[in-house]
């Protein structure tokens, strides 16, 4: 004979509940030992599938600024990461969050007295980026100015 399950509450939700939990009680502890390893493997491979899917993230990139700091400072200060957004492969996304293979992007400002560029960031984030693809970058990106100074004042 079996144990009744402990009471979960009244009415429909609590019978529902009673008559799903009613097979797992009063079981060996190799019962519970392998529904927690079925358990732990379908959401591993539920965890593998969903990350052969495409998805887009944000990121925050980091840049390497190159030019001429001699003769030169920027208007603003030039930040160490850009926030963008990328789509791509789940693996790959994965690895860019956590930080695996995360060259810096090598952006070169263009010298004062020339126009600015649509925005300096776009090609060297797509060279960095590789097979994941840039979706959007910040609205300011194109606002990286270098003006006169630095140590030649």
């Amino acid at each position: 004979m079996r144990p009744t399950p402990p009471p979960i509450g009244s009415g429909r939700a609590g019978q529902v509940l009673r008559r799903l939990a009613s097979p797992l009680v009063g079981r060996e502890p190799s019962f519970y030992r392998a529904v927690l390893i079925c358990f732990l493997i379908s959401s591993t491979l539920w965890m593998l599938r969903s990350l052969s899917n495409s998805y887009t993230a944000p990121l925050n990139y980091p840049v390497s600024w190159h030019y001429n700091a001699r003769r030169y400072h920027p208007a603003r200060p030039l930040p160490p990461t850009v926030p963008i957004e990328v789509r791509g492969n789940g693996w790959r996304l994965l690895s860019r969050a956590v930080g695996l293979h995360l060259l810096p992007a090598e952006v070169r400002l263009r010298l004062p007295g020339t126009p600015p560029q649509r925005s300096p960031l776009r090609p060297p984030l797509r060279r960095a980026l590789g097979t994941v693809r840039l979706v959007r970058l910040p609205a300011d990106s194109a606002t990286y100015y270098l003006v006169p100074g630095g140590d030649s004042l």
